[in-house]
């Protein structure tokens, strides 16, 4: 197994803004931050995914919803369409039998678009919807598109934007006052090889896919309060959002992947989007946490499973 302090090491090596911290056992005043700052923003990509299940995990918790509701219940457009016969626990799931991204956004990836995602409103989602033939096979198959969807739709119910939801649902009782969908300065990340990218990439109605920006601070505040939960209806969420919903290799959750290293099972996300990657890994067996936040492209994934099954804080983890 590779140190981590090496790794840590030779990553910052290629991307001096990376940041890294822990959340350990000890409970520490202070988190461990491992290198850079505690409170720059770096675009979550997909980690958003977690949060967007988690706001569909508390509506259900309180009785608003059901895993079972059909998303054309939520969005009068797609109430005739086959798409809105799809429940929310199956785009919580990625068990919808839609595809990974609108069929109109591989086009433009092919052309290298700068910012894929930005003018996909609703009413272009909502044309898209309906062109697509649901190919459901009860098994897991990753979906920006679904998830987007998901998140669309949990944010029309409310009447709000989805940054408006995530605010009110999750992140503000959790005092993650920097985690939001457009961050006050647009700072371009880079590729592997030090280019920096034109710009950042902005979300509309697949904003619950990848558009949430955050700080290493909120992200161990989510790390901690996924080790121990809140009271009331978030904590209860949080839980529910953690158990396996379709087991396999690895255990999909809702939002999250269950991991299966040998210390353990391991909660998982990671995300990417143009420039940016990051991680957050959750062993709630040895109550510790790990994230990685980069401005470059290069993955962290291998990094922040080390930290999490191997940090240079377990040693200090009561037995």
């Amino acid at each position: 197994m590779a140190d981590p302090v090496a790794l840590i090491a030779r990553a910052r090596r290629h991307d001096p803004r990376l940041a890294v911290g822990l959340v350990a056992p000890a409970e520490p005043s202070d988190e461990p931050v491992l290198a850079g700052s505690p409170d720059e923003l770096f675009q979550i990509g997909s980690i958003t995914k977690v949060f967007t299940a988690l706001a569909l995990a508390r509506a259900v918790v309180e009785g608003r919803l059901t895993f079972d509701t059909p998303v054309g219940t939520m969005l009068r457009d797609l109430a005739r369409l086959p798409v809105g016969t799809v429940t929310l626990g199956a785009l919580a799931t990625h068990t919808s039998g839609l595809p990974r991204i609108p069929p109109e956004l591989r086009r433009r990836a092919w052309r290298g678009h700068k910012d894929p995602y930005a003018d996909i409103d609703h009413r272009f989602l909502m044309r898209s919807l309906s062109r697509i033939k649901l190919k459901p096979s009860g098994k897991p198959s990753y979906s920006n598109l679904g998830f987007g969807l998901l998140g669309h739709a949990l944010a029309a119910r409310e009447g709000v934007s989805y940054d408006e939801l995530i605010a009110t649902r999750v992140t503000g009782d959790l005092g993650m006052m920097e985690t939001r969908c457009t961050p006050p300065v647009e700072t371009p990340g880079a590729r592997r090889r030090g280019k920096p990218y034109p710009g950042v990439w902005h979300f509309d109605a697949l904003a619950g896919a990848g558009a949430l920006w955050s700080s290493l601070s909120d992200m161990q505040r989510f790390a901690r309060a996924q080790l121990e939960p809140p009271p009331g209806s978030l904590g209860a969420a949080i839980r529910l959002t953690q158990e396996v919903r379709v087991p396999g290799r690895t255990d999909q959750c809702l939002g999250w992947l269950r991991l299966h290293p040998k210390s353990g099972p391991v909660l998982f996300h990671n995300g990417g989007t143009a420039g940016y990657r990051s991680v957050l890994c959750v062993d709630r067996g040895a109550s510790y946490g790990a994230i990685a936040l980069g401005a470059t492209d290069r993955p962290l994934d291998r990094l922040g499973l080390t930290l999490v099954t191997h940090g240079p804080l377990h040693e200090e983890a009561p037995a």
